[in-house]
């Protein structure tokens, strides 16, 4: 089977993109730059707005105010068919009373392609997606994972300029799941197709994106790379949102060992290498990850703590600890004959592990 021929990759542009529903917003002036052939995520939680811009790109839903460009073309006028952005939804959509190679043919039978031409079209996308042996059945026939599979053939069989995924992941179970992000994101590679993905699940982003925008409230509050999203959150919301962060109140003042020092609330002081996105002194909260804090007797500077609960998880374990003002934190250390395992009740000084991230945010 040849290598599939490629559709043009192309940048996509949202300009100071607003929506409204019925008075409320739903979209407050996004603006992102997608390069071409990058596969960027749009994450947030429920009614942030993510799917909203989703369906503004396809066409599905024309936008209050802003422009979208793809390439060098606005497509703000341009019905769905005509903008080359292929979507698949989270329920697939198939047609039940079609074959699996009918479904994926019937784009192109749609775009007047001759039947000989959509055929051999359909079978080198369901070779693509690793389901050139099912093109006979019907999606009654098939697993979820499956049907998603030819989905995802159906939408790339007219070789779409962008590929639009919504929640596409999201019927499938945990183990399912992986293997089919870890099929997409080869596809895309492959394909070299400039991608938007739609999703609430902060794992899947971080693993398949190359960008992603953390949205909350119809806003992007940071729009970079997965590493520096969750090792610099530009917010106190994408601190939280992303992974597992410990906030820590106190005030914040230039000095100690490190260059700046954080008198905690609780007792005792973190040494931060920097302090931001805030370096104004005075009231501030630190957002500290639990794998960038480390655990060691009680000493002078160190928070001062009691392991409340020890968790074994895997190769880590996660402590529970109490602290003086009653606040509870979570410290991830290596499950390794090396490290010293504490026990319920032991004392224990906290402090930020050297050269570790924490993001300042004023209090």
């Amino acid at each position: 089977m040849p290598a599939p021929v490629r559709a043009p990759s192309v940048e996509v542009v949202l300009d100071r993109i607003h929506h409204r529903y019925a008075g409320a917003t739903a979209v407050e002036s996004v603006s992102l730059d997608v390069p071409a052939g990058e596969l960027v995520a749009l994450l947030g939680p429920s009614g942030c707005g993510k799917t909203t811009l989703l369906r503004i790109v396809a066409g599905l839903l024309r936008q209050t105010g802003g422009t979208v460009r793809m390439g060098a073309e606005v497509v703000d006028a341009l019905p769905t068919n005509e903008r080359g952005a292929g979507i698949v939804f989270q329920n697939y959509a198939l047609f039940p009373h079609m074959s699996v190679a009918a479904n994926v043919a019937y784009g192109l039978r749609a775009r007047g392609v001759a039947a000989q031409e959509a055929r051999r079209a359909a079978a080198e996308m369901l070779a693509m997606v690793r389901m050139e042996a099912f093109g006979a059945r019907y999606p009654r026939e098939l697993s979820g994972g499956q049907q998603q599979r030819v989905a995802l053939a159906r939408t790339l069989a007219v070789r779409p300029r962008v590929l639009l995924l919504d929640e596409p992941f999201a019927a499938l179970d945990k183990n399912l799941r992986l293997d089919m992000q870890i099929e997409i994101k080869r596809i895309q590679r492959e394909l070299g197709i400039t991608t938007l993905l739609v999703t609430h699940d902060q794992d899947e982003a971080m693993s398949m994106a190359d960008r992603i925008a953390v949205m909350n409230a119809g806003r992007v509050e940071q729009f970079d790379t997965p590493e520096t999203i969750y090792d610099r959150p530009a917010t106190r919301f994408v601190a939280t949102f992303i992974g597992t962060a410990n906030l820590l109140a106190g005030r914040l003042a230039p000095g100690g060992p490190r260059g700046f020092t954080v008198e905690c609330d609780g007792g005792g002081s973190l040494a931060l290498d920097r302090a931001a996105p805030c370096s104004r002194a005075g009231s501030v909260v630190v957002a500290a990850r639990p794998e960038h804090l480390s655990l060691a007797a009680p000493a002078d500077g160190a928070l001062p703590a009691t392991v409340g609960m020890v968790l074994p998880l895997g190769p880590s374990l996660v402590y529970e600890l109490l602290l003086g003002n009653g606040h509870t934190l979570k410290v991830t250390q290596p499950r390794n004959a090396e490290a010293h395992r504490y026990a319920a009740g032991d004392r224990v000084g906290v402090s930020l592990r050297p050269g570790s991230p924490a993001g300042v945010f004023a209090g």
